[in-house]
């Protein structure tokens, strides 16, 4: 997103305004220690929602009343701040255009203060046009209360726009916050919204696959039960029609078994027309041949059950054979010594060794045996799945016999009633009643609307895949990634890296914001693993222009705030500068190249100031050709000690300070200073 920064300031106690104004492009601030410049990250940081003041404790924390940072998004104004009195609220306020003259301490009106969460998603706004980021409503409900997934925030911008002192040449850390898992998960997880990868369609979408795939589940469950009824109630109709049509005396089926089950419906109109008395056939003996035919199914079925229980009481008898068996085995072991006397003769005295010999063939035999028995493989389980098998045959047959009996039940019942002189088209009405209500039970599992539901489920399902689809997220993050990639190889290879990674060939991920290079072997050797100051601090800043490269050529497709801040990228050559307390930066540099001669370092302090202006030099190429390709550039703001560095590309060092030099004053100063 297209983001400008105009001006960083405080507004003391006394209510004196101590502004530091930024154009775009590259901005330095230069200056000796503690004159308040890594201040700066942190005084946008607190005012672009942060919930802790880390702003370094000192004069400023002592002296001011109000931060405040004036910025412009997408061509709109704006003014943020913070009071440290009321933590708790931030004040957010729109202009028309901002004048740095009007900032003064009334300006900051108690009324533009927000409770801090409101401010935070009032500033979002700015940026991201997202209310619900949940692709799972079944999710949402397992959590407490209900809540909805965290929305992403512009708190998670910060990790891709602030590098602090400590972070940016660091081996262990790339990105800020990411110390804390949850906060590293939620940027990781919101990156796709970020590059404009997804939008709100795209999450009501998802949660709509949700819902649709599982109305679609319930329904073919829903199905399922009503075909498991359905083939229950089939099974009971065969046996009512069958005793209907042997009542009537039919000896053929006027209206087959599939038919009926075919069209219930249509089944019961033709039997009320087939089912009449002048259609009786008093003379039939189709009830007696159906009567000794389902008792020759009994006999039938009764001899195999009793075959079926035979057997499983044989199984289980060789199983506890087998148990048995087992339990023997363990208990016995092979002799280990033979104690046996050679026979001597008495009348010779001469030994013979027949029978030691033979002892010790019986000692080998019994030790192959037990062997043998030990290694023997146990049969149970298979006695058991045998066992088990034919226990699922009984309950078939079982159930098949409660059906035959009463059947037979029913028509001895249907005898017994005529012997009573009770008429035999009332026995037979009673079975049509029977057998209709069992249809019209059948009608009710009729499964053709629940089809038809199925089917446009289905079809809507197959609409919002389509539409996903569209979206590949995965493949945009691939995308992206190589991206930056291709970015990070062209801007590193300006970059003063050890011989032994060069060419530097960086590869970073968006979905897991891993970095590492890539060596000719195709080994990869993770930052941790690089070794060097310069080596971190170049694939630090590597990767964050390679980052906002990609940014600025998705314009107003990304989020991301179009600002990036470096806070002393050249400690690791100057280290002892945290120290600096001189007048000028030739002074501070005489005394490091004194301080290198007496600690015999070999290090001159002019090759490391032509690396440093080189990574000057870099940043201010970078800024150009961005705002010559894409009409605007990241704007990129350095605090640092460097000073009245010689530029490779013709840029005055001057224009970029722009009157940020503190060397005799700081952020905050009086008119005496």
């Amino acid at each position: 997103m297209k983001t400008l920064i105009h001006e960083i300031g405080v507004i003391d106690k006394k209510g004196t305004k101590h502004p530091v104004n930024f154009k775009k492009g590259l901005n330095v601030v230069t200056g000796k220690s503690s004159t308040g410049k890594s201040a700066l990250i942190e005084i946008f940081d607190y005012c672009f929602g942060s919930g802790e003041n880390t702003i370094p404790k000192g004069v400023i924390t002592t002296s001011a009343s109000i931060y405040y940072v004036a910025l412009e998004v997408n061509e709109q104004d704006m003014v943020i701040a913070r009071d440290p009195d009321i933590s708790s609220k931030a004040f957010f306020r729109r202009v028309e255009s901002f004048n740095s003259e009007d900032i003064d301490r009334d300006y900051f009106n108690s009324g533009y203060f927000r409770p801090l969460d409101k401010f935070k998603k009032h500033l979002r706004d700015f940026f991201l046009d997202i209310d619900d980021v949940d692709e799972s409503l079944a999710a949402r409900a397992n959590r407490r209360f209900n809540a909805k997934a965290t929305t992403p925030s512009i708190r998670s911008f910060s990790s891709f726009i602030l590098q602090h002192q400590n972070l940016v040449a660091n081996k262990h850390a790339l990105f800020y916050r990411f110390d804390e898992k949850e906060k590293r998960d939620q940027v990781i997880d919101h990156t796709k919204i970020f590059l404009g990868l997804v939008d709100q369609k795209y999450f009501h979408m998802s949660q709509e696959k949700e819902r649709v795939s599982a109305d679609v589940k319930r329904l073919e469950r829903q199905k399922e039960t009503n075909k498991r009824t359905s083939e229950n109630y089939k099974l009971n109709v065969g046996p009512v029609l069958s005793q209907l049509y042997a009542l009537m005396g039919f000896k053929d089926e006027p209206l087959s078994l599939e038919k009926v089950l075919r069209h219930p419906q249509d089944a019961k109109d033709q039997l009320d027309v087939i089912i009449v008395p002048e259609k009786i056939n008093h003379n039939s003996d189709a009830a007696t041949q159906r009567y000794n035919k389902l008792k020759r199914e009994r006999t039938q079925k009764t001899a195999e059950l009793r075959k079926l229980q035979r057997q499983a009481a044989s199984i289980n008898k060789h199983i506890q054979e087998e148990e048995r068996f087992v339990d023997n085995v363990k208990q016995f072991s092979s002799p280990k010594h033979v104690h046996i006397s050679a026979s001597v003769c008495p009348f010779c005295h001469t030994e013979k060794d027949t029978l030691r010999e033979s002892a010790k063939k019986l000692q080998q035999a019994i030790t192959k045996v037990s062997g043998n028995l030990a290694q023997a493989r146990p049969m149970k389980a298979k006695f058991e799945s045998s066992l088990f098998e034919v226990q699922r045959n009984i309950e078939v047959l079982d159930k098949e016999l409660t059906a035959l009996s009463l059947q037979i039940t029913e028509v001895e019942k249907a005898e017994k009633q005529l012997e009573e002189q009770k008429s035999l088209y009332e026995s037979i009405l009673m079975q049509k009643a029977k057998l209709f209500v069992l249809l019209d039970t059948l009608n009710m599992a009729d499964d053709a609307e629940l089809e038809n539901q199925i089917k446009a489920l289905k079809k809507q399902l197959r609409d919002i895949n389509k539409k996903l689809k569209q979206y590949d997220v995965q493949r945009g993050l691939e995308s992206a990634s190589a991206k930056v990639n291709e970015y990070m190889a062209e801007i590193g290879s300006h970059f003063e890296f050890e011989t032994s990674y060069k060419p530097i060939n960086l590869h970073f991920s968006f979905e897991t914001f891993d970095l590492y290079h890539l060596t000719p072997e195709s080994e990869k050797i993770y930052l941790r693993s690089m070794g060097s100051g310069a080596n971190w601090l170049y694939s630090h800043v590597t990767l964050f222009l390679a980052l906002h490269k990609y940014f600025a050529e998705l314009g107003d497709k990304c989020a991301i705030p179009s600002i990036l801040f470096f806070d002393q990228p050249t400690q690791v050559y100057f280290p002892n500068f945290n120290r600096d307390n001189s007048e000028s930066f030739e002074e501070q540099k005489s005394q490091e190249a004194e301080q290198r001669k007496t600690l015999s370092v070999d290090q001159n302090v002019d090759e490391d100031i032509k690396a440093v202006e080189n990574l000057f030099s870099q940043l201010s190429i970078y800024c150009n050709e961005l705002e010559k390709k894409n009409g605007f550039s990241p704007q990129i703001i350095v605090t640092d000690h460097a000073d009245n560095l010689t530029l490779s590309n013709g840029v005055s060092f001057e224009s970029l300070v722009n009157g940020n030099r503190w060397r005799t004053r700081g952020l905050i100063h009086t008119s005496e200073d």
